[in-house]
């Protein structure tokens, strides 16, 4: 007995001390590196860091936007909250914060509801679209469509990030039973989450660590998305320049040293400056194909100076990035990914920057763009997991166009509880039916069940709900770089309507002293508007 109990109290003393280093250390630990993280990598860090950073303080007018990929694609944060600022007094401006990751559907916003609550917003910005209801589990049967639960429900327990690393122990009572027919490793493995954060999170523990250490000893040459000082002609995303380029550079000391990778052996660069006259600073043949360093003296660190890039052989997008585009595109030298800054930045991950992957498609002829688009969101035999999710997305507009009625399923349940709470809680909620590309749109939005989910989405709320229907905001398709994922500029546009329907209900008053008090609707179907209340 004497050597059970001992054995107990190790055990105890053991977990104990786990705990306490998961719990406290590890858990803080995670948030302590610094983020120098682009735009949409490491997307689930991301959104714990964003989310844990969020804090809004009684007497802000915090404005969270909601939503999945769709709503980081349709917004810019700082666009909304300039324009809605330009025509507000200084009490009742606004400070606007995303709340949003990959393919975030309403089941996971039921989950996340208390956290957004505690954030303290004084109102909220929910963009969905309807991918976002995960319409590519619609089956069609022989007499009618059936939404496959089943299916949705294992994936969430297999595959789905959020149910098993966001909110595993939340998802593991509600759902314990399926998740115990679903094998002993399933079970085990949201235990594990459930109950330590070092096994949660461990996938994605050292991306910004890597991140820092690739930013300065391997001088950014391993990154997904390009940070540095934008050339005259545009960026690509992976950093890829025009063959011919100038480009502003911050030199903060005497010798500059940058990277630039060489696609093509035999490759000449020509760095001159622009000045007065145009004076050339370097010409050199690189031999091999690789990363290499250029390396400039001056006098003396010359601060901010504008250089002209020339190469001499250009380069196929279809030979380096095959995947990416589906038309070909020309580059010359790919940039190291903080080019031309002098020290890298931090908090990166939900800004979004112009570049030509997306200039390139708003320039493009009605025919260039299908042929373009064809090969990017539909070519054939593609087992990537994005492209095979829009062409399941087009199959289920096709059933649901040929739908008699409007049918639901369980994420217009936890749409609509999620709702409810936020208005019980006197948050407002104005919900947007976001753009939709007229290619896609056209196939179901005069059906009898997209017209009913617009009815649907109408009357979700009561006092303090608003809803709007952007799904035709923009009548021309070379907006959208797929479905339902806008370009840059377009986001841009989004960003001062979506403000502007803000403003339409939006106090006089400062924030702090609102009440919910409707004001005429914001939607052609008179559904409730929001103010704002901030208890």
């Amino acid at each position: 007995m004497r050597i059970q109990f001992k054995i107990l109290i190790a055990f105890i003393y053991c977990i104990s001390i786990f705990l306490f280093f998961d719990r406290f250390i590890f858990k803080n630990l995670i948030f302590q590196i610094p983020n120098e993280l682009e735009w949409d990598t490491s997307p689930w860090y991301n959104f714990l860091r964003k989310r844990s950073e969020i804090r809004f303080s009684k007497k802000e007018n915090g404005v969270l936007v909601l939503g999945s990929s769709i709503a980081l694609y349709s917004v810019l944060p700082s666009s909304f909250e300039d324009r809605a600022n330009q025509s507000l007094s200084r009490s009742d401006r606004i400070r606007t914060e995303f709340y949003a990751h990959p393919s975030l559907t309403p089941s996971d916003l039921y989950y996340y509801k208390e956290d957004i609550l505690s954030k303290q917003p004084k109102a909220i910005v929910y963009v969905l679209n309807p991918a976002d209801f995960q319409i590519e589990y619609i089956k069609e049967t022989s007499h009618e469509m059936r939404y496959d639960e089943l299916e949705f429900l294992k994936d969430s327990i297999s595959i789905r990030h959020q149910n098993r690393l966001l909110y595993p122990d939340r998802f593991l009572l509600d759902h314990w039973k399926n998740i115990v027919e679903s094998g002993k490793s399933s079970l085990e493995e949201f235990s594990g989450k459930f109950i330590s954060y070092g096994i949660r999170y461990r996938s994605f523990f050292y991306d910004p660590a890597l991140a820092w250490y690739m930013h300065r000893f391997r001088w950014g040459r391993s990154y997904h998305y390009y940070t540095g000082m934008i050339p005259k002609e545009g960026i690509y995303l992976r950093g890829w320049a025009k063959p011919n380029f100038e480009i502003d550079c911050e030199i903060s000391e005497k010798l500059w040293k940058e990277s630039i990778f060489i696609q093509r052996p035999g490759t000449k660069v020509t760095v001159s400056l622009l000045n007065n006259k145009e004076e050339i600073l370097l010409e050199q043949t690189y031999a091999k194909k690789g990363w290499y360093y250029i390396q400039i003296p001056f006098h003396n660190a010359p601060g901010n100076v504008r250089l002209k890039f020339q190469t001499d052989k250009s380069v196929s997008s279809k030979e380096v990035d095959a995947r990416i585009f589906g038309t070909e595109e020309i580059y010359g030298i790919r940039l190291s990914q903080n080019f031309c800054r002098s020290s890298f930045r931090e908090d990166l991950s939900y800004t979004r920057i112009s570049s030509l992957d997306d200039s390139r498609i708003e320039s493009m002829s009605d025919s260039n763009y299908d042929q373009d688009y064809d090969l990017r969101i539909y070519r054939e035999n593609d087992e990537e997991d994005v492209l095979s999710r829009f062409k399941k997305i087009k199959i289920a507009k096709g059933i649901l166009a040929q739908e008699k009625k409007f049918a639901s399923w369980s994420q217009m349940k936890y749409l609509q509880e999620t709702v409810t709470y936020f208005l019980a809680n006197k948050i407002p909620v104005l919900l947007i039916n976001s753009p939709e590309n007229p290619k896609e749109r056209s196939v179901y939005e005069k059906s009898p069940w997209y017209l009913g989910y617009l009815d649907f989405l109408k009357t979700l709320g009561g006092e303090g709900y608003a809803f709007k229907d952007a799904r035709d905001l923009f009548a021309k398709k070379q907006f959208f770089l797929d479905p339902h994922h806008l370009t840059y500029s377009a986001s841009e546009t989004a960003s001062l309507t979506f403000a502007d329907w803000f403003l339409e209900n939006y106090p006089s008053r400062s924030l702090t002293d609102s009440r919910l008090n409707p004001k005429e609707s914001l939607s052609k179907s008179g559904a409730d508007t929001f103010s704002i209340n901030p208890e």
